[in-house]
């Protein structure tokens, strides 16, 4: 039979024993016993701490660890005589209320009203029952004659069924403590602190500040997502790391046994991989990391800042010295062979990445482990040239993607800028697929942790769509043209696609067509998110960077949807052919179900 709620809480020896069993030495007395007997209690409504006011007269569950530290209710409060303990620990007294869950990850506020006969310090633990006893908050106050509020806001980095909570009392002369108001209280998260978005909202100014192209924003993407989530991992134990579990240890003793801050952590690992990647670039990350350190719970105390600080370092190495010689640095020049049907230069300007797919993934064996077939199923350039579908396929990017095309109705020209998000400036392609996650995260208002995970998975799905894509572009038999050359071939100078920079001027991503990087994207994207949260119809408002569409928002009825549209959408820019679109959304989706199967488990 389950035992009642306050027999269930109100039960401490054992747990007084587990507690503190070899550091200290107890022995309970019958005194002590006799003291803790179960007597009703209760709890406001999502309190964990069961009679916090003593409304009831009662001092129970609440125990003292030594037998001549009485307790007695007056007046509504908590009024503790505690013993002389002049050095000796200051957890030589004691006074507790255990059994209660917290939870990994979610923010809680511990709350209570204390005074003192004389001044003296106070401190108080939220704790593990079990070794090494770590505390989720730790903080000391001095109690004066005056009843004061303390409140301390904190994440629990761990997850505990059987938590305490603790005042210590001693290394002091005896004297008399009032307590009253006494709470622990789940509080709602709240995007705006959470340093996976806010770390992630880093990384995308930073995309606007440097005009990075999408192969190597998503690597670097997927090495911060990376680093914070093995930061998260670590300091939690719930998950499994990408790269790293960095040990957690705990060398003190019980006066200063606190868990790494959650925060902390993930704030070095995301301040060091910004500066490794991006510090030569000219960007700076101190502002950001002081808004980081603005953001984090009254709660945290300067250990636990160390010991995060610890973790998140090596995180962050671990992450950036496995991808040191990953092949991104590959500049080796692309060759032109003036081929009809392959690719040349639009817009004056060199093949971008054009070693991108021998790029070493980050889930994938390889980048041609989802290699599509050859557009149309052709043998070569000559046979591709030669297929009805090829030029059927021309005839629509004219007819629709054309800048004066009568055709393509005015919602399929905001469709268009809406995904474009290719000009220096915006937040690119993968950019935009991040500001998307965050909108359906801050929705469903997902934990840091959950977000550690989410963040993580899409980071790197993209940067493997990435690879796959350009595997597509560049390793494979027909790296194929973009739409512009292939009308200006067959119909000389004059047509240009609805795709232009901010001065108008018409613009092509230079890359081959096939596949799209942007569908691919898409694919990776929606395939994770679809799998993380169980289904797609999660409905949302996306928003875009392109200046030719500022302020759009258009409403998405699921992942797929915002998937296709986005895959559809350079068929209306006139940059690419439908199967480049069709082709890049079977390749992204298959690149993020297995980024999801394989890696970051839950």
């Amino acid at each position: 039979m389950t035992p009642p709620l306050d027999a269930r809480h109100h039960n401490p020896g054992r747990h007084l024993l587990r507690l503190l069993g070899g550091l200290l030495a107890i022995v309970l007395t019958s005194t002590l016993a006799a003291a803790i007997r179960p007597a009703p209690a209760t709890a406001a409504p999502g309190d964990l701490i069961l009679n916090g006011t003593f409304d009831n007269g009662s001092t129970q569950p609440w125990w003292t660890r030594l037998a001549s530290t009485s307790t007695t209710v007056t007046a509504g409060q908590l009024r503790v005589r505690t013993s002389a303990t002049v050095g000796k620990p200051v957890w030589e007294d004691l006074i507790g209320h255990f059994e209660f869950g917290v939870t990994a990850a979610q923010p809680y506020r511990l709350q209570f009203d204390a005074s003192a006969d004389v001044n003296r310090p106070l401190r108080a633990t939220v704790s593990r029952a079990d070794t090494p006893f770590t505390s989720a908050v730790d903080q000391t106050v001095t109690l004066t004659s005056t009843m004061r509020r303390f409140t301390f806001d904190f994440t629990a980095p761990f997850g505990d069924p059987q938590a305490v909570l603790l005042f210590h009392l001693g290394a002091h002369a005896a004297s008399t403590v009032q307590l009253d108001n006494i709470s622990l209280t789940p509080l709602p998260v709240d995007p705006a602190t959470d340093p996976i978005l806010y770390w992630n909202g880093v990384l995308l100014a930073t995309y606007q500040a440097l005009d990075l192209p999408p192969t190597t924003s998503s690597r670097e993407a997927a090495i911060l997502h990376a680093a914070m989530h093995d930061a998260a991992v670590s300091v939690t134990g719930v998950g499994n790391p990408y790269r790293v579990r960095v040990p957690v240890s705990y060398p003190g003793t019980l006066e200063n046994v606190v868990a790494p801050s959650l925060h902390a952590a993930i704030d070095r690992a995301a301040y060091d991989v910004l500066t490794a990647l991006y510090g030569g670039q000219g960007q700076t990350y101190s502002q950001a990391l002081a808004g980081a350190v603005a953001l984090r719970p009254s709660g945290v105390n300067a250990a636990e800042v160390a010991r995060g600080d610890t973790v998140g370092a090596a995180a962050a190495a671990a992450n950036l010295q496995a991808r040191a010689n990953d092949g991104s640095s590959n500049n080796t020049p692309y060759p032109l062979d003036g081929v009809p049907g392959s690719w040349r230069p639009t817009n004056g300007k060199a093949a971008v990445s054009p070693n991108w797919g021998l790029v070493t993934p980050f889930a994938l064996t390889s980048g041609r482990q989802f290699r599509p077939g050859p557009p149309a199923g052709a043998t070569g350039y000559t046979d591709l040239l030669g297929k009805q579908e090829y030029r059927t396929q021309v005839q629509e990017i004219r007819d629709y993607g054309g800048r004066t095309s009568s055709l393509r109705t005015p919602d399929q020209t905001q469709i268009a800028f809406f995904w474009a998000n290719d000009l220096p400036g915006t937040y690119k392609p993968p950019g935009q697929l991040f500001t998307h996650t965050r909108t359906v995260a801050e929705q469903r208002k997902l934990d840091i942790l959950a977000n550690a995970r989410l963040f993580g998975l899409v980071a790197l799905a993209l940067a493997d769509a990435a690879i796959a894509a350009w595997d597509a572009k560049y390793q494979t038999p027909i790296d194929l043209w973009r739409p512009v050359t292939a009308i200006e071939a067959s119909e000389g100078p004059g047509w240009q696609p609805l795709s232009q920079t901010r001065d108008g001027v018409p613009y092509t991503p230079a890359f081959p067509a096939y596949i799209s990087g942007h569908a691919t994207f898409a694919g990776a994207w929606a395939a994770v998110l679809q799998r993380f949260f169980g289904t797609d119809a999660i409905a949302f408002d996306a928003t875009t960077d392109d200046p030719h569409a500022e302020g759009v928002v258009r409403h998405m009825t699921g992942f797929d949807h915002a998937a296709e549209e986005n895959a559809m959408s350079r068929i209306y820019l006139g940059v690419h052919y439908r199967f480049d679109a069709e082709a890049g959304l079977a390749t992204g989706r298959s690149v993020g179900a297995y980024v999801y199967a394989n890696r970051l488990r839950p």
